[in-house]
């Protein structure tokens, strides 16, 4: 069994309890995020969990620049919650959907903007999951790491610009 499939049992047994535990520390890294990368078109949430960027983007008036918002998500559980928030805060503009990072299911640019928050510390092939992020991606890609893991250390030999520093993580630019 790969590290996937070990992290999506952990997402599907704690998916409940997500937002009150990690709301705090997501909306930090999305704020100074998207201060500096706003988002804009068609935009990609690779690893959206339950929801909370598009919950953020309608909170600070980013979703009205947003023409369709994908959430893209490895756990089923998470992925329900999603499927419930979003439902709510934008039908028809926002759209879910199972997948994993390592093999996004869409065509090359076909997104505006792509972030990804708290993922690429999950996937079993950093390389791998970073060229899919790209791939799918016709402007700037945006995403984080925790700054006490070593994938950190090789994106940022490979001179990828540093988005933001949070109390626990690393934003940067993959573009």
């Amino acid at each position: 069994m790969g590290k996937g499939h070990r992290i999506r049992e952990r997402y599907e047994a704690t998916a409940a309890g997500y937002d009150e535990l990690y709301r705090a520390e997501q909306y930090e890294k999305y704020s100074v995020a998207l201060k500096r990368v706003p988002p804009k078109g068609r935009v990609l949430d690779a690893g959206c969990g339950t929801g909370l960027l598009a919950e953020y983007m309608r909170t600070a008036g980013y979703l009205d620049n947003v023409s369709e918002y994908y959430c893209l998500d490895y756990s089923w559980e998470m992925l329900r919650i999603a499927r419930w928030r979003l439902s709510h805060i934008c039908p028809g503009k926002c759209h879910v959907l199972e997948g994993n990072a390592m093999a996004l299911p869409f065509h090359d640019n076909v997104f505006d903007v792509v972030y990804s928050f708290t993922v690429l510390d999950l996937v079993d092939n950093l390389d791998i999951a970073v060229r899919e992020l790209v791939r799918v991606s016709q402007g700037p890609v945006v995403a984080s790491l925790l700054k006490k893991l070593p994938y950190k250390d090789k994106l940022l030999s490979q001179l990828k610009p540093i988005v933001a520093v949070t109390s626990k993580d690393v934003v940067l630019r993959l573009d």
